[in-house]
C-alpha cells in the first residue's frame, strides 16, 4: 500500500506536470513547470524534517519526487520523438537504495540493448533531454551509459562500479532489459565474492584508519566515519553477495545478529540519515562533517529539551555517540563472522559453526574454548554455571592473547545483569582485576575489550558514567572514555618502544612500582566529567575516594591514586602559564610534589594524558617546558633548596665559561658585561647557543645607536632550534612607547605564531626581548624572505609615530567565531590575579584566537601604564590561552583598584570577538 505521502505527490504530480507530459510545452515552458513543481514539493518535504520526520522518510521522499520527474521527464522524452522504451533509466548508489538526502549527488545509468558507441541517435537525444533537465534545475548528476556486457566488464575492472550496480533500480524504460540485467549480474557476483569481500574488508580498514579506529571524534563524519552510513551500506552489499539476501532481517533468522543488534543498526542508520538532512539543509550543499559549530545548530533543530545550547549539544551528541558506536559495533561483527566461515570452512552461522573446527589448534579451559586467536563459549551456560567466569573471562584474554568471539560478546549482554553490587564487592573479582590492571604495558587490549561488551562501565560505575560523554574543551578531540581508553594505550605502547625520543618515559613507566595504582589512577582522572561540578577535578577525587573504599585500596597506593587524581593537570598548568625560570616557582611547584616518586609519575600521566587528548596536542615546545619544570623541581627536591640555589649560580658561571670559549678574545668584555648586567632569571634554562646570539646583538644595537642621530634602531637575530620546534627571536633595544605592541605587529604581519616572550632590560638601560616563535605547523621560521619582511615592519613601524595596527594584519580563518546562526559561544574571558606570583599582576586570557591578538593585549596593558615582564602564550585549535605577567614601572605588582577596574575593561575589549 502506498504511503500517504506517495499518494499525494502522485496527485500533485499528475496536475502540476500534466502539460509538460503532453509534450505541449516548449523546452523553455517545460524547465519552468519542473523547476516549479520541484521547488514546491522540496519544500514540503523541508517542512517535514523541521516538523521531525524520520531521516529515512525524508531520505525516501526525495527519492520519489525524483522518480517521479524522471519518468514524466523520459517518458515525454520518448513520446516526442515516438519511440518505444528501448532503454532502461536506473538509479544506482544512493538513489538506487530509494535514499537522497537533501544535497547527495544523483547517479544515473542508461541501460542500452546493445554497446554504447552504437547508440542510435534518437536515443542519444534522450538521455541528454533527461541530463539537461536535471543539470538545468541545479541537481549534481553522475551518470554513464552503457549496455549490460559493458557494466559486467566495467564491474570486474572497478570494485566501487559493482557496489554501485549492487543497489541498481529501474525507475523507468525497459523492464526486460533491465531484468536481463539483474539476472547476468547476480551471476557475476557469485563469481567474484572472495574478491569482492576481500575489497570491502580493506574498505573497511583504511576508512577506519583514516578516522583513528573510533566513532568518538569532536567533529564526525556522518557518512565515511567510523559506525557512520559507509558501514551500514557495507553489510547490505557484503550480505548481499556472501548470502545472497537483500535484507539484513535474514542476518537474525541466521544468528548472526539478534533482534535487538538489528533494531539497534536501523535505528542508527536513520539518525545518521536525519543528522545529514538536517546538515545538507543547513550547509546548502552536501556537507557530512558535523563540526562543532553545527552541533548546537542541529541539537536546536532537534527540539532536545534542555535550556541551555552546551547542554543540548551534550545529549545530541550523546545521542550520536551511542547509534555510531552500536552501528560500528554490529557491522563489524557481521564482517567478522563472515571472516571466521572463510577461514574456519564453516558453511553454517550461529553458535555451531564456531565451534565446527578444523584440523586447528584449539584449546578448552574454565568453560571456554579459544580457536585461532578468539575465545568462545564451551556452552551457552558458562554464566549461569559460575557468574565470576564473566571477570575470569578477560584475563583469559589478556594472558592467553585472544579476543572476544561474536558469540561470547552476545552471552556476556546477555549476563548484563549479574555484574551487580555483590558482584563488584567480591573479594576473588577484585583479586582478578588487580591482576589484570597490573600486567604494565598490556592493560588497554584488555579494558578495550571489557568497554566493548558493557562490562567496564558495570563494573565501575564510576567509569561507566563516561559513556559517550561529551567533553567540551575544545582541545579534546575524543569523548571522556575514548580519551581515557587511549590514555592507556599511550603508556601501554611505551614499553615496546624504541623511539629514542621516548626513552625519558618509558623509563618512568619502567620505574613505576604499582602499575595498578596507575592505570586505576587514569581510568578515574576524569570521572569528575560526568558529575556536572565546577572543577571535574573535585568530583574525580570524590569518585575516586568512594572506588578505592569498594576496592579495598589503602595505605601508599591510595596516597599515588588520590595524588594523580587530584593534580593531573598541575604539572601542565604550571609548565605552560607560570614563569618556571623563577625559583620561587619552582619551590612552590616541590611542595606539591612532596617527592621524586610522585614527580616523576606525574610528567609520565601528563604525557600520556596530552597526546591522548589530541594529535597534535603534543608539541615539542610543549614538552620543553614540562621537562625543564620536572628537571628544576628534581633537583630542588633532591638536593634542597640552598642545594638548589647553588646550583643556580654555578650553572650561570659555567653558561659565562661556555660563552666565552665559544667568543674570541675580543669579545671578553662584553661577555663580561652581559653576565654583570642582565638580570638573574635570563639565565635559567637559557641555552649556551642562545647567549652568543644576544651578545653580538647587543653590539650590533650598540653600532647602529651611535651612527644614528636618535632616530628608531634596533638588532633582531634568530637562533632555529629545530630540536623544540621555534626559532628564538631576540630583539635588541631602547624601550619606546609602543614598542612591545609593534614588535608583535611585525611578527603577526607574516602570520607567525609567538609562543612565549620574555622581556629583560639591562642596567645600562638595553632592552633584551627574547621570543620563541613557529610557523603554524609548529616548525622554526627558516625562510629568510619571511625574517627580513618582518625585520622591514618592525622599522617602519618603530620610525612610526601613529600607526595602525590593522594595515599589517591579515584577518584569519577560525572557526571558533561565532556564526549569525547560532551555535556554540566560545566562552571568553579576562582575569587578573595577585595571589599567583609575589612580584607580578598575573593576567590570564581565554579568547579566541586571531592576527594581532597578543598586540591588542599588550597595548591594552601599556595604556594602563603597566609594563610587561613575561608572557606564556598557548594557542589550542583555534584559542588563544595565554599568561602575560606585568609589573609597576618601577616593579611590583598593580593592587590600585582603580587601575586594575580600568586595565580589566581594556582587556575585556580586547579579547571580544570582532
Amino acid at each position: 500500500m502506498a504511503s500517504p505521502h506517495l499518494k499525494n505527490l502522485a496527485e500533485h504530480a499528475q496536475a502540476a506536470l500534466k502539460a509538460a507530459k503532453e509534450g505541449k510545452l516548449s523546452a523553455g515552458e517545460r524547465l519552468s513547470v519542473f523547476k516549479r513543481f520541484l521547488k514546491i514539493e522540496e519544500h514540503r518535504i523541508k517542512l517535514r524534517h523541521q516538523a521531525g520526520a524520520g531521516g529515512l522518510e525524508i531520505a525516501r521522499s526525495r527519492s520519489e519526487l525524483l522518480d517521479i520527474v524522471l519518468r514524466a521527464v523520459f517518458h515525454g522524452a520518448l513520446k516526442q520523438r515516438g519511440l518505444s522504451s528501448k532503454l532502461a533509466l536506473v538509479a544506482v548508489g544512493g538513489y538506487g537504495r530509494s535514499t537522497l538526502n537533501p544535497c547527495s549527488d544523483i547517479d544515473l545509468l542508461f541501460l542500452v540493448p546493445r554497446a554504447s558507441h552504437k547508440l542510435p541517435k534518437d536515443l542519444e537525444e534522450v538521455v541528454h533531454e533527461v541530463l539537461y533537465l536535471l543539470w538545468d534545475v541545479g541537481f549534481k548528476v553522475g551518470h554513464s551509459v552503457r549496455s549490460i556486457a559493458e557494466c559486467i566488464q566495467h564491474s570486474r575492472l572497478d570494485q566501487e562500479s559493482k557496489t554501485a550496480l549492487m543497489d541498481a533500480r529501474r525507475v523507468a524504460g525497459d523492464r526486460s532489459l533491465f531484468a536481463d540485467f539483474r539476472k547476468r549480474f547476480n551471476v557475476e557476483l557469485k563469481r567474484g565474492q572472495a574478491a569482492f569481500f576481500k575489497m570491502r574488508r580493506e574498505d573497511l580498514r583504511s576508512r577506519h584508519k583514516k578516522f583513528s579506529y573510533t566513532v568518538f571524534l569532536q567533529e564526525p563524519n556522518v557518512k565515511e566515519g567510523c559506525g557512520a552510513m559507509r558501514d551500514y551500506q557495507n553489510i547490505l552489499w557484503v550480505t548481499r553477495v556472501k548470502r545472497g539476501w537483500t535484507s539484513l532481517d535474514k542476518l537474525v533468522e541466521a544468528r548472526i545478529l539478534t533482534k535487538g543488534a538489528l533494531r539497534q543498526v536501523k535505528e542508527a542508520y536513520d539518525f545518521l540519515h536525519r543528522v545529514r538532512n538536517e546538515l545538507h539543509y543547513q550547509a546548502g550543499r552536501g556537507s557530512d562533517q558535523l563540526t562543532l559549530r553545527l552541533q548546537g545548530i542541529v541539537s536546536t533543530d532537534f527540539r532536545y529539551p534542555q535550556r541551555s545550547i552546551l547542554r543540548r549539544t551534550e545529549a545530541f551528541m550523546r545521542d550520536y555517540y551511542r547509534h555510531t558506536r552500536n552501528l560500528y559495533h554490529h557491522t563489524s561483527s557481521v564482517m567478522e563472522t563472515f571472516q571466521i566461515e572463510d577461514d574456519s570452512g564453516a558453511d553454517r552461522s550461529g553458535l555451531a559453526s564456531f565451534l565446527t573446527f578444523r584440523k586447528q589448534k584449539r584449546e578448552e579451559f574454565d568453560g571456554f574454548v579459544s580457536q585461532d586467536g578468539r575465545i568462545f563459549p564451551a556452552s551457552p551456560d558458562i554464566f549461569k554455571e559460575d557468574p565470576l567466569r564473566l571477570m575470569r573471562l578477560f584475563q583469559h584474554c589478556q594472558v592467553r592473547n585472544l579476543r572476544l568471539s561474536p558469540p561470547i560478546r552476545k552471552l556476556v549482554k546477555k549476563h548484563w545483569g549479574d555484574i551487580d553490587r555483590p558482584f563488584r564487592y567480591n573479594k576473588l573479582n577484585r583479586e582478578v582485576f588487580e591482576g589484570i590492571m597490573s600486567r604494565k604495558g598490556d592493560v588497554a587490549r584488555t579494558l578495550r575489550q571489557m568497554h566493548r561488551v558493557g562490562f567496564l562501565g558495570r563494573y565501575l560505575p564510576e567509569f561507566g558514567a563516561l559513556d559517550c560523554l561529551v567533553q567540551h574543551e575544545f582541545f579534546h578531540r575524543y569523548t571522556a572514555d575514548e580519551h581515557t581508553l587511549r590514555f592507556i594505550e599511550t603508556i601501554d605502547s611505551l614499553v615496546e618502544s624504541d623511539d629514542p625520543r621516548l626513552q625519558l618515559y618509558r623509563q618512568l613507566l619502567i620505574d613505576i612500582q604499582d602499575p595498578y595504582a596507575l592505570y586505576l589512577a587514569i581510568l578515574l582522572h576524569d570521572s569528575g566529567r560526568s558529575e556536572n561540578v565546577r572543577e571535574h577535578i573535585d568530583g574525580s577525587a570524590m569518585l575516586a575516594q568512594r572506588l578505592c573504599n569498594r576496592l579495598q585500596v589503602r595505605g601508599t597506593r591510595r596516597q599515588l591514586i588520590m595524588f594523580l587524581v587530584d593534580h593531573h593537570l598541575t604539572l601542565w598548568r604550571y609548565a605552560t602559564t607560570r614563569n618556571i625560570e623563577d625559583p620561587k616557582v619552582v619551590a612552590e611547584f616541590a611542595g606539591l610534589m612532596r617527592n621524586t616518586t610522585r614527580l616523576d609519575a606525574l610528567l609520565l600521566f601528563t604525557y600520556a594524558d596530552s597526546n591522548a587528548t589530541s594529535p597534535d596536542a603534543w608539541t615539542s615546545w610543549k614538552e620543553t617546558l614540562l621537562r625543564q619544570l620536572h628537571s628544576s623541581t628534581r633537583s630542588f627536591l633532591t638536593d634542597g633548596q640552598e642545594r638548589f640555589n647553588e646550583i643556580i649560580a654555578l650553572e650561570r658561571e659555567a653558561l659565562k665559561k661556555q660563552t666565552l670559549n665559544t667568543m674570541s678574545d675580543d669579545w671578553q668584555q662584553e661577555v663580561e658585561e652581559h653576565f654583570e648586567r642582565m638580570p638573574a632569571a635570563y639565565f635559567r634554562f637559557r641555552s649556551p647557543r642562545s647567549i652568543p646570539v644576544h651578545i653580538r646583538a647587543v653590539r650590533q644595537f650598540k653600532e647602529r645607536e651611535e651612527k644614528s642621530d636618535g632616530g628608531f634602531e634596533c638588532s633582531i637575530q634568530g637562533l632555529d632550534r629545530a630540536d623544540r620546534g621555534y626559532t628564538e627571536v631576540v630583539v635588541v633595544s631602547r624601550n619606546r612607547p609602543l614598542f612591545l605592541e609593534k614588535i608583535c605587529c611585525a611578527i603577526a604581519s607574516e602570520g607567525i605564531n609567538i609562543l612565549s616572550a620574555d622581556f629583560h632590560t639591562r642596567t645600562d638601560g638595553i632592552v633584551v626581548d627574547i621570543f620563541r616563535v613557529c610557523t603554524v605547523d609548529f616548525e622554526p621560521v627558516s625562510n629568510p624572505a619571511v625574517r627580513e619582511a618582518v625585520v622591514q615592519t618592525l622599522y617602519k613601524l618603530g620610525r612610526s609615530e601613529d600607526y595602525v595596527a590593522a594595515d599589517y594584519l591579515k584577518p584569519k580563518r577560525n572557526l571558533l567565531r561565532p556564526r549569525e546562526n547560532g551555535g556554540i559561544a566560545f566562552p571568553v574571558r579576562a582575569h587578573i590575579s595577585n595571589q599567583i606570583d609575589p612580584s607580578s599582576s598575573v593576567v590570564e586570557i581565554q579568547a579566541i584566537d586571531r592576527i594581532g591578538l597578543l598586540h591588542d593585549l599588550f597595548h591594552a596593558i601599556n595604556e594602563s601604564g603597566l609594563d610587561t615582564v613575561h608572557a606564556r602564550i598557548c594557542t589550542e585549535k583555534g584559542a588563544a590561552l595565554d599568561t602575560l605577567y606585568v609589573t609597576m614601572p618601577g616593579g611590583g605588582q598593580a593592587t590600585d583598584p582603580k587601575l586594575l577596574t580600568a586595565l580589566q575593561k581594556r582587556l575585556e575589549r580586547a579579547i571580544q570577538p570582532n
